[in-house]
């Protein structure tokens, strides 16, 4: 072949622009979040109804439904045990905590200025959201308590993984210690008095930052956020053998830390929702790693995807389908709706609960197809 001939090939070689692929999604992340969300209504819109299935003794509980909090039983005044509705915050937070090393690695330099915006805005929103439903103060809920965990996560990224895994025993050390030492740590106001509202100017100034936890005792769901960011940074690999392997290691070694602690050193160090103890946290993230491995292993390792189109519609949307919740029900209250969704109780109202979800669902998946989403 002649220099002629072989010239301009070289030349657009020489010339050629590599163009970065962009990677597809960790369907099994967007999955998982939905579930998790999805969960979120149905158990909210279900709390108050009565005599729910799946009764029974968990984890040292009084006799409760899966489907209530283990602190909702009859006589259980110190809130110990665990139920299937105790899972929900403790997996929202961690898979926070799982995205962060892939939100790190997409935003480089902006991603700083993007933690500081979203922790704010994570807090100011949880007040706004508490206020639609509780009258307007500066409620401390659960949107509050992310906010910490995820501002904790993204700065213990700044450390190495080993560096980290030391500040998770520190931190869970710190908390019981602060919980079995001082009362105002778990326990702020008057418990036999109101809620300080703008409409009721008489109440308990300090009972509005107990409604979820004390802002204080969110660092314990920063503990499961920063565990979360461990798993997060094996599936950064998308390397399928360390990422199922991560998470095998991480469940079974959380599970049983969480659980032992709980069993041989109860009551203090029993699992708590109300108080987030150390147990708590640190068992519910060994269950998180489990489901995540349920989800990848099916949705990315063995590509069997179109199942879980529902939980995808919530995962993709997350924020706006939380904040519909009150949204959708000034609607159907404005529309003569509230009884049909009230004072049910059985498995009737498993399936009302059912109902209402559907509903928040199908107004998210329109405004999805709309490209209707809500980011922070």
């Amino acid at each position: 072949m002649s220099t002629l001939e072989t010239a301009p090939a070289a030349e657009i070689q020489e010339n050629r622009v590599e163009v970065p692929v962009k990677k597809a999604r960790i369907a099994s992340i967007d999955a998982f979040r939905g579930f998790t969300v999805l969960s979120m209504i149905f158990v909210i819109q279900v709390a108050g109804y009565t005599n729910l299935p799946f009764m029974g003794s968990w984890f040292g509980s009084t006799p409760v439904s899966q489907f209530h909090h283990a602190g909702d039983g009859i006589g259980n005044v110190t809130g110990v045990g665990l139920t299937f509705t105790d899972l929900v915050a403790p997996f929202f937070v961690f898979i926070v905590g799982m995205v962060l090393p892939l939100s790190m690695r997409k935003r480089g330099g902006e991603f700083w200025k993007h933690v500081g915006t979203r922790t704010l805005l994570l807090i100011a929103l949880g007040i706004l959201y508490i206020s639609l439903i509780l009258n307007l103060s500066y409620w401390w809920g659960i949107l509050q308590a992310i906010g910490i965990a995820y501002f904790m996560g993204a700065s213990l990224m700044l450390l190495k993984p080993g560096w980290r895994w030391v500040l998770v025993i520190l931190i869970g050390t710190f908390h019981q210690f602060m919980s079995i030492i001082f009362p105002w740590w778990l326990q702020l106001g008057d418990p036999s008095k109101p809620f300080l509202t703008i409409t009721n100017l008489a109440g308990d100034p300090l009972r509005p930052l107990t409604v979820h936890c004390t802002p204080w005792a969110s660092i314990s769901y920063g503990l499961i956020t920063v565990i979360g960011t461990f798993l997060g940074e094996a599936v950064l690999t998308r390397e399928p053998r360390k990422i199922i392997t991560q998470a095998l290691i991480m469940g079974t070694v959380l599970c049983t830390a969480g659980y032992l602690l709980h069993i041989y050193h109860w009551p203090l160090f029993a699992m708590n929702k109300p108080n987030v103890s150390p147990s708590y946290a640190v068992f519910t993230s060994g269950v998180a790693s489990f489901t995540f491995l349920i989800f990848y292993l099916v949705m990315d390792f063995w590509k069997i995807q179109k199942w879980a189109w529902p939980f995808m519609v919530f995962g993709s949307n997350a924020l706006l389908g939380y904040f519909l919740q009150p949204i959708v029900r000034v609607f159907t209250t404005a529309l003569g709706f509230k009884p049909f969704f009230s004072n049910h109780s059985g498995w009737d109202g498993m399936l009302f609960g059912l109902i209402w979800t559907a509903l928040i669902w199908v107004v998210l998946l329109w405004c999805n197809k709309r490209k209707i989403y809500w980011k922070i």
